[in-house]
């Protein structure tokens, strides 16, 4: 929107000029207004359903690892060097995935669109 165009265009010393390209002014406002109302809510319902599948997925994965963890404590001391490894990746990655959607949510949407950019 080109706002100085609109009110360039008016004839200042012409009352009613003026008052139309005022007027037309404020109704494109009101109509750039709306859009952005109606995008934030867009942006809020996909930000809802990111973050639910983002929850979901880590229940998935809390869930396989609660299994890695049974099967874990059943590793012999003999097999527990084979395992230790893989385990303690699967809980720095468990870990920082739940982080990273913690802060993400406490810290506002600033983390959020910053995903949703990629």
């Amino acid at each position: 929107m080109d706002e100085s165009k609109i009110l360039n265009e008016a004839d200042i010393d012409h009352k009613n000029k003026y008052e139309e390209s005022i007027k037309a002014f404020a109704d494109t406002l009101e109509e750039r207004i709306e859009f952005l109302k109606k995008k934030v809510s867009d942006v809020e319902a996909s930000a809802k359903d990111k973050y639910e599948n983002r929850i979901e997925l880590l229940r998935e994965k809390r869930d396989a690892f609660k299994s890695e963890y049974s099967k874990m404590r059943e590793t012999s001391e003999e097999k527990w060097n084979e395992v230790k490894e893989d385990f303690s990746r699967k809980v720095n990655e468990i870990k920082d995935e739940t982080e990273e959607a913690y802060t993400g949510i406490r810290d506002g949407f600033s983390y959020l669109f910053d995903k949703l950019k990629n």
